[in-house]
């Protein structure tokens, strides 16, 4: 990778760095930048934990690489080519294009896993432009990346990349390295998919990894036929897999999907693991219905179209006024309020939380109320980078540590930091304590899902392997889901690991302690361990 291109970010024409580099965060290019100037060791996992910036989606880690002087693109031109037809004067607007991305920078390039996206970035007359697109496929012989976009007139980047270059020839853009969480590969048990419009590119990248010994069923909702993309592609991939299958609704002829359709396909696979992309509406109704359906939520993946600022409504001066008014009528029922530390938080606080004060993980700033004030108004006008926090500073790692360090934790957020767990980091954010342990959610982990256990042990070899199975076949079969069956993963109970899985715990026994029930694992440990007399 030392000979992917680099380029200088001030040299960037129409790179002016300001906004937001992380919407998942909230995280500006200014504050970006003003943290990497502060700390000379800086780096992406530290401003990760620092900010919360690169550890959910992964389309900022490309502004976090340039603001550390990293390499963070590489040169690539782009050809497009329609997949899809116009049935009307309207259809123009609906149009699917296949965009073949060739690498002309040497030097390799990362492998690209199902589900993974890009960032691409262009110079155009509108200024520096970047979009996030899910890769359909990946050709390392001929150096080339797929990706599937929607024609949108109104946008910024389609209308630049699927007009002709001047003089003819492909477009050239620049491209970032992989990022995202990792979609199927599973050796055993089925996939079904749900998918709407555009959102089937990640169906796509799914079906071209398709294991032999695994399972797929697409479901797929267009308007018309004419808006169906990559069914050729489907229907060959169909017959080398006899394990695949799709189906494509036409709701201008069959109606929408409906919730009886989506229980049909829950009762006819009961254990799958089911996938949603596609038009925010689409998504929400489906994700809603295999919820209400029965069907847990470690089942269900919600796969999301790139983040994009949202544009607020226009509001009139008489709502403002309201609002105001409402305001500044509330203010005075502060004074009736009792200590305020004694209060609870909005929303239930996670399983074991419940007795603690706001001001045990809430502290408060050391600016007083003038000074932060004048911190904010030198923002606004351009005098200062940042703004300044107001009442209580943000919960990081560190705030989480004060209370739960423990020297013997198998898994402790400094190991993280390690050269070797590089790609770890940026696939899990693991060592953000709030990644998995978000506050405020009624459940002793947030994400329980365990496939992250891949990024670290997917090579794992155990010498003398005593278990049944052995973790060399858990590991060939994937067989992520087991692994806290038999391991508590911060090593802070009592517990003796079974050495066969049938005598393990129940993943509904697992389940119902993430949500608040006994633990499987027996007595918590509150200290580490003492070391042995000499």
């Amino acid at each position: 990778m030392q000979n992917a291109l680099k380029v200088p970010v001030e040299s960037v024409p129409g790179c002016s760095r300001q906004g937001i580099a992380c919407l998942c965060a909230g995280v500006s290019y200014a504050e970006l930048d003003q943290a990497v100037a502060g700390d000379s060791g800086a780096s992406v996992e530290s401003l990760g934990a620092a900010l919360g910036c690169g550890v959910q989606c992964g389309s900022c880690i490309p502004a976090i690489k340039e603001a550390l002087g990293e390499v963070a693109w590489f040169g690539a031109t782009a050809s497009c080519t329609p997949i899809t037809r116009p049935y009307d004067d309207s259809g123009l607007a609906r149009l699917i294009f296949r965009v073949e991305i060739t690498l002309t920078e040497e030097g390799s390039y990362p492998l690209v896993l199902p589900g993974q996206h890009v960032v691409l970035r262009a110079r155009t007359d509108r200024g520096l432009i970047e979009r996030t697109y899910t890769v359909v496929n990946q050709n390392q012989a001929t150096r080339q990346l797929t990706v599937a976009v929607r024609r949108n007139p109104d946008g910024k980047m389609t209308p630049w990349l699927l007009e002709p270059a001047p003089g003819g020839g492909p477009r050239r853009i620049e491209v970032s390295v992989p990022g995202g969480p990792v979609l199927g590969l599973r050796r055993l048990g089925t996939d079904v998919f749900l998918a709407g419009g555009v959102g089937v590119t990640p169906a796509m990248a799914m079906a071209n990894a398709l294991l032999p010994s695994a399972r797929m069923h697409l479901d797929y909702c267009v308007t018309h036929a004419d808006d169906a993309a990559f069914l050729p592609e489907f229907e060959a991939r169909r017959l080398e897999r006899p394990n695949f299958s799709f189906r494509v609704r036409e709701s201008s002829v069959t109606g929408n999907l409906s919730e009886r359709d989506i229980r049909k396909l829950v009762a006819r696979f009961p254990d799958a693991k089911f996938y949603v992309c596609g038009p925010e509406g689409y998504s929400r109704f489906v994700h809603g219905t295999l919820q209400r359906a029965g069907l847990p939520e470690d089942q269900i993946h919600l796969e999301l179209f790139a983040l994009a600022p949202a544009k607020a409504p226009a509001r009139s001066s008489r709502f403002k006024a309201y609002v105001a008014g409402a305001v500044l009528a509330l203010l005075p029922l502060l004074l009736l309020l009792p200590d305020l530390q004694e209060l609870r938080p909005h929303g239930h606080p996670n399983v074991g939380h419940e007795q603690l004060k706001c001001v045990s993980c809430h502290a408060e700033t050391s600016a007083t109320l003038r000074q932060t004030f004048q911190a904010k108004v030198k923002h606004v006008v351009g005098l200062r980078q940042t703004g300044a926090v107001m009442g209580m500073l943000p919960v990081n790692s560190a705030t989480c540590i004060q209370c739960h360090a423990n020297s013997d934790d198998t898994h402790a957020t400094q190991r993280f930091l390690e050269p070797r767990f590089e790609k770890a980091r940026a696939e899990t954010g693991a060592q953000v304590c709030v990644s998995c342990h978000r506050e405020h959610s009624a459940v002793r982990v947030t994400a329980p899902n365990t496939g992250y256990c891949v990024s670290c042990h997917q090579d794992m070899k155990v010498k003398n392997d005593k278990t049944s199975p052995t973790h060399e076949r858990l590991v060939l079969g994937k067989r992520w889901d087991t692994c806290l069956q038999c391991h508590d993963y911060h090593g802070n109970h009592k517990w003796n690991a079974p050495l066969r899985l049938t005598d393990a715990t129940a993943l509904d026994t697992l389940n119902r302690y993430l949500k608040d029930g006994p633990s499987p694992y027996g007595a918590p440990i509150v200290k580490s361990k003492q070391p042995k007399p000499l």
